[in-house]
């Protein structure tokens, strides 16, 4: 040891790579860079990743599923060990499958961030989207406001889906028929939530609630309500459904239904790693909860 602190000696890691047959990388692939969760998901992975010796690679999808299926072929010719999917995308196309099938049969394994319908993959570290839209409906219809609205992002997402699974199980426990329910397809983004929010504001039936499948739907959300004049939460209460350090910085601040994001990351890296180095994968729950802000705070 003192010869290796004389000579300030350190492994070389293209050395070790050969011996070990690893290249200690690996990728996430994220639906939108842009948007808060993602960028702090991406935060979370490295952090827990480095931690273990490996780099990671951030790959922005942009919702394409041809530069979904073009990265699972390109990445393990790179040498990458593992692949991380982060998007709320159906991805579940024989096209995708095929290309994650050739990707594993290459040597480098695939996670996937969220869970897909009928999916075979055996990794899979997913927040429970249909138990967080409940929880976030519940909140608000235990405030007795009707109606409550559902922003979802789009018709091909799992996530939307989802959520809309545990916002129909929250009206319906509550006495309320699908048929009296609100949802709409926001986009995923701010500019989309917005303008379909004011399209839901200046129909027949104004909610007395909102739920926003994400931050940026919520943005727009808030944008749409103070172009009515309509106050949150007064007139209107809001919650977002996910967790991110936004919501709280917000004014109002942002009622928010989710899983840590930091324990999200550190269990995909955990899980991808381990199976990659041949450990057993301890199976991950991540608990959703409820942070009350202002947004929906009761008078």
């Amino acid at each position: 040891m003192r010869a290796v602190q004389d000579l300030s000696y350190s492994p070389n890691a293209a050395a070790r790579s050969l011996r070990s047959g690893r290249s200690n990388t690996v990728a996430l692939l994220v639906g939108d860079i842009s948007q808060p969760f993602h960028s702090q998901l991406a935060k979370s992975v490295a952090h827990a990743a480095e931690d273990r010796g490996y780099s990671v690679l951030l790959c922005d999808l942009d919702h394409s599923m041809d530069r979904l299926q073009r990265l699972l072929t390109v990445l393990p010719l790179q040498g990458v060990d593992g692949i991380m999917l982060a998007t709320g995308d159906a991805i579940e196309t024989p096209g995708i499958r095929a290309a994650i099938d050739a990707a594993e049969a290459k040597g480098t394994l695939v996670l996937l961030g969220s869970a897909q319908p009928d999916s075979s993959m055996a990794l899979t570290v997913s927040p429970p989207f249909e138990e967080i839209g409940y929880l976030a409906t519940k909140h608000l219809l235990a405030q007795e406001r009707w109606p409550v609205a559902l922003l979802g992002g789009s018709k091909g997402s799992v996530i939307s889906t989802l959520l809309r699974a545990g916002y129909l199980r929250a009206c319906l426990e509550t006495g309320h028929s699908e048929g009296d329910t609100m949802v709409l397809d926001a986009g995923f983004n701010s500019t989309s939530a917005q303008r379909e929010t004011a399209r839901l504001l200046d129909g027949a039936t104004m909610p007395q609630g909102i739920v926003a499948a994400n931050i940026p739907i919520a943005l727009g959300a808030i944008s749409a309500l103070a172009d009515s004049g309509l106050s949150i939460p007064d007139m209107v209460a809001l919650v977002a459904c996910e967790e991110v350090q936004l919501a709280e910085q917000l004014r109002p601040g942002l009622t928010t239904a989710g899983t840590d994001i930091g324990v999200q990351g550190e269990a995909m890296a955990s899980a991808l790693i381990d199976a990659i180095e041949g450990q057993a994968v301890i199976a991950r729950t991540l608990v959703p909860h409820l942070t009350v802000r202002e947004s929906s705070a009761s008078s």
